[in-house]
């Protein structure tokens, strides 16, 4: 009987994290805020479980594994690999053929045999929230018998897609299964023959060389239009370009056919990504995750500022009350929660210092201007020019603009908030340059260790 496969997914960006980890819990299990709040409900209590461990306490099981067999993990900084995530789906044309029941017996099969039975915890979930049925996985990276790490080579996938082909074939779901491991790519560069002997020979095609271009434009940290790479390749590497509402071509002049012209090629021969359509998805989405870079490289600074300021705290502690009692004062008077990951890693610490050290108080009497109701530009000319002291502008601005801890307790408003400061920001950059700031000398801190 010829081999079948099935469709076994694997996610290329494990959970390296505590809050990684625990949000992809949340994730799997609908259980994230914004899925509450929004109302959408991904699995039901019959359709997900977990083996080696409680299946609404997973984070907590793996993070004892892994102390069990002293293996470091990390609370926000992504450095560990913690677990990693798969997934298995079917085509919707089996619909009629496959109810959310078997589905869940399905994956309970998968995740007892390639997880569970050699000795990785993993939780699992089938999704009843689009059209194709399918379920996640969320596997530990550490094994509980010897610590050893998962595995998800391409054998072990490989092994996976056979056992969910045999599966599907035994259940009648034609559909959901194809003849090699390999599905056709639909977004795959065209190639002719004549390139793929080229390439077998190590030589590098007309085509490829100007692919080659194209990816450096996209890829510099000028470029954010399809202007701004047609303007790098004309000006860079000396590109003939031809562009028209949607159809674009390339030539470069020195590559020439017999006839002594220039060979051009278009964009759509080359493949999607270098259709103007194609570079204009990866310009949008190289710019998110820019901004996403951006964020978590500022909370992450934050939280080191945060720590350093613990022992500054103890020296401003007066005589009956110390700084620890003050801040748990604070965490009930704003209603924060300990294991509110999300508000207490974004922004308590940040004002409960203000309070402490009645920073927050000076800058409200020191601002008198309501920025409120001005436009961006009519901001950035009354303001002086901004430092590079990012963090420090950030602060400023939520300060000015009415911003305290009770709004931006949403995780999602609070990086909305974010994203107008940056555009604030670099427009008053743009207007004014930079007041580039001298670093302080590093002062040394005297610790008492004998309390």
């Amino acid at each position: 009987m010829a081999e079948v496969f099935g469709n076994v997914n694997v996610k290329y960006n494990p959970c390296k994290s505590i809050a990684q980890l625990k949000s992809t819990a949340d994730y799997i299990l609908g259980k994230r805020k914004e899925q509450i709040a929004e109302g959408i409900e991904k699995t039901r209590p019959e359709l997900y479980n977990a083996f080696g461990c409680n299946r609404d306490n997973f984070a907590n099981s793996l993070i004892m594994t892994r102390k069990m067999h002293q293996k470091k993990y990390s609370r926000y900084k992504p450095k560990e690999i913690l677990a990693q995530k798969l997934s298995i789906s079917f085509h919707p044309d089996d619909n009629d053929k496959l109810t959310y029941e078997e589905a869940y017996k399905m994956a309970e099969q998968f995740a007892r045999e390639f997880f569970w039975s050699k000795g990785y915890e993993v939780l699992f979930a089938v999704h009843t929230d689009t059209d194709h049925i399918h379920a996640h996985f969320l596997v530990s990276n550490c094994n509980q018998k010897d610590g050893t790490s998962f595995r998800r080579g391409p054998k072990e996938l490989v092994e996976m897609s056979k056992y969910l082909g045999n599966q599907c074939r035994e259940r009648g779901l034609v559909n959901s299964i194809r003849d090699s491991y390999y599905s056709k790519d639909q977004d795959r560069e065209e190639i002719t023959f004549a390139e793929h002997q080229m390439k077998r020979r190590g030589k590098l095609s007309f085509k490829d060389e100007i692919k080659t271009y194209i990816r450096l434009a996209m890829n510099d940290s000028q470029t954010k239009t399809v202007q701004d790479v047609v303007d790098i390749l004309k000006d860079v590497y000396g590109m003939d370009i031809r562009w028209k509402g949607k159809t674009i071509s390339y030539a470069l002049p020195y590559d020439l056919n017999k006839g002594g012209k220039t060979k051009a090629v278009r964009g759509s021969k080359l493949g999607k990504r270098f259709t103007v359509e194609g570079m204009e998805q990866y310009l949008q989405e190289k710019e998110r995750k820019h901004l996403e870079y951006q964020r978590t490289d500022w909370e992450i600074e934050e939280s080191k500022l945060r720590v350093d300021d613990y022992f500054e705290w103890e020296e401003q502690a007066t005589a009956d009350k110390s700084v620890y009692q003050a801040f748990d004062e604070f965490m009930e008077k704003e209603n924060i929660l300990e294991n509110d990951t999300d508000t207490f890693y974004g922004g308590a610490f940040q004002d409960f210092h203000k309070q402490w050290q009645g920073i927050e108080e000076e800058s409200k009497v020191e601002e008198s201007v309501d920025y409120t109701k001005f436009s961006m530009k009519e901001r950035a000319e009354l303001l002086p020019p901004p430092t590079d002291n990012t963090m420090e502008e950030f602060e400023q601005y939520k300060v000015r603009m009415g911003y305290n801890q009770e709004k931006l307790k949403s995780v999602r408003y609070r990086m909305s908030v974010y994203d107008d400061f940056l555009k604030e920001y670099d427009y008053r950059k743009k207007i004014k340059g930079m007041d580039r700031m001298q670093p302080k000398p590093a002062k040394k801190k005297q610790r008492d260790y004998s309390r």
